[in-house]
Order: C-alpha cells, then structure tokens, then sequence
C-alpha cells in the first residue's frame, strides 16, 4: 500500500500558502500590465496539471486585493470554456439528509455547538431515513448525503444501518444513485466498514487550515480532539490534523472525497482557497492511480438560525459581500486541478441566482432543495402538522413530541439556507441551458480521460 502522506506537509499548508501569496503580491505590485499577467497565466494553464500554485495565488489575489471586474471576467470566462469542454451543460445534484442535531463539539460558529442550549435538537430514526429516501429519489437526485453534529452515541449505533438504508432505498428507484457522509473525521478503518455498507464518498470541510484559528474556534469535543477506533473522545488528541488527514484515509479505502475551508472564517480566507488547492493537488499526485475526482465545497459562513447565540460579528466575521466574489472563487478552482479530477460545489448557503451563476462558471455538482434539519423533507400538512408517527420517526428529541411542527423542526438548522424547491431549481438549469445527470456519469467520464491521456502518452 502506497505510504501516507506526512504529517509535515498537512501542518504546513496554510504557511506555504501565505509565502505563495506574498510572493504573489509582490510580483503584481511589479508587473507593468496585470492583463497580461493574467492572460499568460490563463493561456499557459496545462490541462493535465491545472494552474500552478504560484499561478492559482495570483488569482486569488483578484477576489479581494486586487478586484478588478475587468480581470475577473477574463478568469470566469476561460473557467467557462473549460466547464463546458469538460462537463458540458451537465450539472448532478445532490441532497443532504440531517440525521441528528445532537453535538459534542463546541465549534463557535456552528449552530449545533454543545452549549448552545437555544437550538432545537432531534434525532431520527431508520425508519425516517427511508421515507425521505424514497421520496428524494423519486424526484430524480442521485446523490444523497447523511450529515448530522457530533452525536458519538448516533456514529456506535445507527451510522451503519442508515447508511445502507439509504443505499437500499435509492437504488431500488435509481442504480446510479450514491451515498455520502459528512461528519467528523474518522479512522481508515471506519471509512472500510461504511464503505462495506454502501457509502460512496466522505465530505469533510476542514473549515480552516489555520491551526491557532481552528483551536480557537473548535475548543472541546470529537472535532477538536480526535475520536478513538471506539469512538471516545482522545484526552490529548489534534483534531485539526485528524480533520487534515481523514480524506486521505477515506481515499486509501477506495472512496471519494470532498474538501474544502469555510469562506469569511480566517481573516486571510485567501490563504484558506489556495490551502484547499494545494491539499487536493497533493492528494491526486500521491494517489494518482487510486483516486476519484475531489469535490471542492465552498461552504461559507453564515448566521445560525438561534439569533441570540449566532456571534460571527464579535467572532470576527467581516466578508460580508462573500456573494460577490463566489462566482470568482469557484472559478479558481476549477482552473487550479486538473480536467476531470474537480468537481467544484456549489451549494444553499448563497441566493439561487448566484448558485447558478457559480454552475454556468465552474461548477458540476450542486445541492438543489436544501432542508438542513433532521426530518426536514418529511410530508407535513397545510398548518405544519407533521403527516407521520412521531415516535417512530424521532428516536431523540429536545422538544416534547407534541411540539414538533415544520415550523420547529426547520428550525433545528445547523446554519441559515436560501431555499428553493427542487423543481424549482430545475426551471433555473433549463432556463440556463443545464441538464441534470448523475454524478456517476462524471466519474465515467473521468475514468475515460485518463485512458485516452494514457494512450496519448505512449
């Protein structure tokens, strides 16, 4: 087996990303045209390595430094060209299904912090799984997602079956449908066993790559120490560099991975995009021959749905016009990998229209309904009755059952979404010119490209 990658290069990440960065300052500060410099970068891109990093920071550069909307026309329009010769006007979509609320970590910005004790908490069962399951599938989404807190007493009992719960239920209406996880970091070894039951890829936001940042924003619990092989939380562990490390050990048991920094978390968030470039560049060189193509999320930092809890202004929050620069954001990052090995995220976190936007630019991968709360896409009445038996859909709840309507579970959300019905979202893609595959069919693509660049090559 191909050996790991060190620790040394996890840990310093952030740090050669800022040297890529200043490096890059100064050499705009001393061009005497930036179009130009821009217009070298773009034309010399290689399809098979992507940007380079010194290349990807001067790019960067343009999303705050240096903003010129001339110049961010130029690089949104060569990732244009390249989507469309790469995916066409191809979009998956996919949905994440909240399982449980319930949290041991403390992670400031997040609404399902442990001591956050203004926030609806559930958890729900197998059961509630399938039904959502089998109605998400109906309406043509092909992958779907289990997310939930850092419930340590939910990842021992349940993770398993739902996982092939949903698995069984999404199949049986659609054979390409895929199966993903976004928790805490993990062991190899768990990845194999959830892998054996069904899963298909792991999702995990390393929401910063600045160590100090991340310590101070995740003080206590799974994430920001670590989980033993029997899920205990490590006395003195790093959960900054078991976070760093488990998409590498998803990969090393055949799954696909997705990574990516929460944008307007670090002050320097620049540093955060470029980290996020050199972390899946590295793991597609290392495991070349063993790897899927990387999604790249872009989740961003927005207000939790408890007002008088959420603290990101006090906390730091200052990128308030994040929405104008997502467009560019996922642009560099599909030029920075290479063709195929990329799937740029966008996703519910900004307005429909700026999502679509970020699509018809960069990305092939995408959320459509979004419902982030534990039983948030079961079937409720006209006055927010639930349609369902209440005890065998909620195993756990903070509320009395009796309490539980639309209105309070929605408000269970982890972080505020824009929403838009599914079928909404498809008037959008067809108004754009995008039609709606299974993200199986990139990954076929994908394994297509490499034999005709290996024949290529001999």
């Amino acid at each position: 087996m191909i050996e790991r990658i060190t620790d040394e290069f996890y840990l310093s990440m952030f740090h050669n990303a800022e040297m890529h960065l200043r490096n890059a300052d100064n050499e705009l500060q001393e061009t005497l045209s930036k179009e130009k410099l821009i217009d070298r970068i773009l034309m010399e891109r290689h399809s098979e390595e992507g940007l380079s990093l010194e290349e990807s920071a001067v790019l960067i550069h343009l999303i705050r430094n240096y903003p010129d909307d001339q110049l961010k026309e130029k690089v949104c329009d060569a990732a244009r060209l390249l989507r469309k010769e790469v995916f066409g006007d191809k979009v998956a979509t996919m949905v994440p299904i909240e399982a449980s609320s319930y949290c041991a970590s403390t992670c400031k910005f997040c609404g399902w912090r442990a001591d956050n004790k203004e926030m609806v908490r559930t958890r729900i069962s197998v059961e509630a799984i399938r039904k959502q399951a089998r109605s998400l599938a109906k309406k043509g989404i092909s992958h779907f997602e289990i997310v939930g807190g850092d419930d340590i007493k939910f990842f021992k009992t349940d993770l398993v079956p739902m996982i092939q719960a949903l698995k069984e239920e999404t199949r049986a209406i659609d054979p390409d449908s895929r199966v993903s996880m976004c928790f805490t970091a993990m062991h190899e070894e768990h990845y194999a066993q959830f892998k054996e039951a069904g899963l298909d890829c792991v999702l995990t936001w390393q929401e910063t790559y600045n160590e100090d940042l991340y310590n101070f924003h995740v003080p206590s619990g799974p994430k920001a120490k670590g989980l033993t092989r029997d899920f205990r939380v490590v006395r003195d562990g790093n959960g900054f560099l078991d976070r760093l490390k488990s998409n590498e050990s998803a990969v090393r048991v055949g799954l696909q991975v997705g990574l990516g920094a929460m944008v307007g978390l670090a002050d320097n968030t620049e540093a955060d995009i470029l980290s996020v470039i050199m972390h899946g560049n590295k793991l597609l060189n290392h495991y070349s021959r063993h790897i899927q193509p990387i999604i790249i999320g872009m989740p961003a930092w927005n207000a939790i749905t408890t007002e008088k809890t959420d603290h990101r202004f006090s906390l730091g929050f200052h990128f308030d016009n994040f929405e104008n620069c997502f467009e560019l954001i996922s642009a560099i990052y599909l030029l920075g990998f290479p063709d195929h090995l990329s799937w740029v995220f966008a996703n519910g976190r900004v307005r429909p229209e700026v999502q679509i936007d970020c699509i018809k630019t960069a990305s092939c991968f995408t959320s459509t309904l979004v419902q982030i709360a534990p039983g948030g896409y079961l079937d409720f009445d006209v006055d927010g009755n639930l349609l369902e038996d209440k005890e065998s859909i909620f195993v756990l709840s903070s509320l009395p059952l009796d309490k539980l309507n639309q209105e309070t579970i929605l408000s269970g959300e982890q972080f505020s979404h824009f929403y838009a019905s599914h079928e909404e979202f498809l008037d959008m893609f067809a108004a754009r010119g995008l039609c709606v595959v299974s993200d199986k069919s990139f990954i076929m693509d994908a394994i297509a490209a490499q034999k005709v660049s290996k024949q290529v090559a001999l």
